[in-house]
């Protein structure tokens, strides 16, 4: 999983909504520490529970509410389809609540 949506490969257009899935991809490099994120992680974000996804530097010492949030952006994000992506505004209140 690249930082560039997936759109951009067949309409040659980038949009809000594409930063919103770059956004997304950062968000679960972060979560998980890893470089690459795999479509797999963007399917676990789903479960935080799963130690696979959350960085296992972490050793722990973290919160798994904040986790499981992080989790849900990052996988609604980085949705295939741009229309079902939140907007920034939308990004910028559920962070907020973090």
């Amino acid at each position: 999983m690249g930082y560039l949506a997936p759109e951009y490969t067949t309409v040659g257009r980038l949009s809000e909504k594409s930063d919103v899935y770059a956004f997304g991809v950062i968000v679960l490099q972060v979560l998980t520490g890893r470089r690459k994120v795999t479509a797999t992680a963007q399917l676990l974000a789903g479960n935080v529970d799963d130690d696979e996804l959350v960085d296992g530097n972490l050793q722990g010492s973290y919160s798994a509410a904040e986790a499981a949030m992080l989790a849900k952006i990052g996988s609604a994000c980085t949705s295939e389809d741009p229309d079902q992506r939140p907007t920034m505004a939308e990004l910028l209140q559920e962070l907020d609540t973090i």
